[in-house]
């Protein structure tokens, strides 16, 4: 399944103070067409006795190079009196009226309802895997919004730090801290990827000492100790004597979610 505008946004807006809230329930709406990013598209299959199902999705669990979530339940819709149409698309929203789409997927084999027919989903085929450069701490904060038996806000943090690392081995000694660093607010940009970037140019503080060869940077909810939000690769790395201090110009350092 693919993020919503309005859910990327969401994601990135935790690095302004904003939390993520557990909406009470989630539900499934069938598509015949493309709902898209904006989550305002896609024409609904539509017949007397059809409505948004409930969707409850399990804990967070390790998929791969991912964390992913599915149902845990069938959901089973009523059926349908009429030919209605063909389902290519899946949506969940966090209301079952109105509200906002948060994820949303193209169905592997399309789903025609016609007549004395009940749109059925088993366990597990309702899935959002997602990977990427955030950290597996927040990739799983953000899906137990949505996924598991206690699902819970996911808090913001209103000052990020950019944090300077060697694989995943942070610095320390030698007049070493964390930068604090403002970022812009989310924009969506041409690809469909929501995105976020530091406002202004941020410096380290001098090294007296050698630090290490920055290969890595990552983005913190705390001056020490926190939780890292996501990390980004620096190419080429950057040997970090003494005398040297680290200078990332606006928009250097970049979030996309897609």
């Amino acid at each position: 399944m693919y993020a919503t505008n309005y859910f990327e946004e969401q994601m990135l807006n935790l690095m302004h103070g904003q939390n993520i809230p557990a909406p009470e329930k989630l539900y499934l709406e069938l598509f015949q067409t493309n709902p898209g990013d904006s989550g305002t598209g896609g024409t609904p299959i539509s017949y007397a006795g059809y409505a948004r199902k409930e969707v409850v999705f399990g804990e967070p669990t390790t998929d791969g190079n991912g964390l992913s979530i599915s149902n845990t339940e069938l959901i089973s819709f009523p059926e349908s009196p009429i030919n209605a149409g063909t389902v290519n698309y899946v949506g969940v929203y966090n209301q079952q009226i109105g509200g906002d789409l948060l994820l949303y997927a193209q169905l592997d084999t399309p789903l025609i309802v016609n007549a004395n027919v009940s749109p059925v989903f088993r366990a597990g085929q309702v899935k959002w895997l997602w990977s990427g450069n955030l950290s597996s701490y927040y990739r799983n904060a953000i899906m137990k919004t949505l996924g598991g038996t206690n699902r819970s806000t996911c808090y913001g943090f209103a000052q990020p730090y950019i944090g300077l690392l060697n694989g995943d081995n942070e610095f320390s000694g030698n007049n070493y801290a964390r930068i604090e660093v403002d970022m812009t607010n989310p924009e969506q940009t041409s690809s469909g990827a929501a995105h976020i970037e530091n406002e202004e140019d941020v410096t380290s503080p001098v090294a007296t000492g050698n630090w290490g060869t920055i290969n890595r940077i990552g983005i913190y909810s705390a001056a020490t100790g926190g939780n890292p939000y996501g990390f980004i690769n620096i190419s080429p790395a950057i040997a970090m004597t003494a005398g040297y201090a680290a200078i990332f110009h606006a928009g250097d350092v970049q979030f996309n979610i897609n």
